[in-house]
């Protein structure tokens, strides 16, 4: 698990499982970018075999409190297991997903 920062977005990059101990992680690292004062973030999925359903309902958690602050979660996935889970479970409806991360970033001001 990665962040870096830069103008105007976070960057946030995950890899592998994505198990209980992993999103203990993810939550504080998120939680850091809003103590931070960064709102747009970018989270890169590309990597991530498996994301456990904590980790699910932190990302939903951290979008809604960063949406009230007038920001935004963004993901990019690629793996098509992966995007059908997101599908099944509605989040696709809950989150802008791109294929890239080229493409993430340049949706933010």
């Amino acid at each position: 698990m990665e962040r870096t920062s830069y103008d105007g977005y976070e960057l946030i990059v995950l890899d592998g499982r994505i198990d209980q101990t992993e999103s203990e992680e993810l939550e504080s690292m998120l939680n850091e970018c809003i103590e931070d004062g960064k709102r747009d973030i970018c989270i890169d999925l590309i990597d991530v075999k498996h994301i456990c359903s904590s980790a699910l309902g932190v990302l939903v958690a951290i979008k809604r409190k960063i949406k009230d602050q007038d920001g935004e979660i963004k993901l990019v996935i690629a793996n098509e297991n992966l995007l059908k889970l997101f599908e099944t479970t509605m989040l696709d409806k809950v989150f802008e997903i791109f294929e890239s991360r080229r493409e993430c970033v340049s949706t933010f001001n």
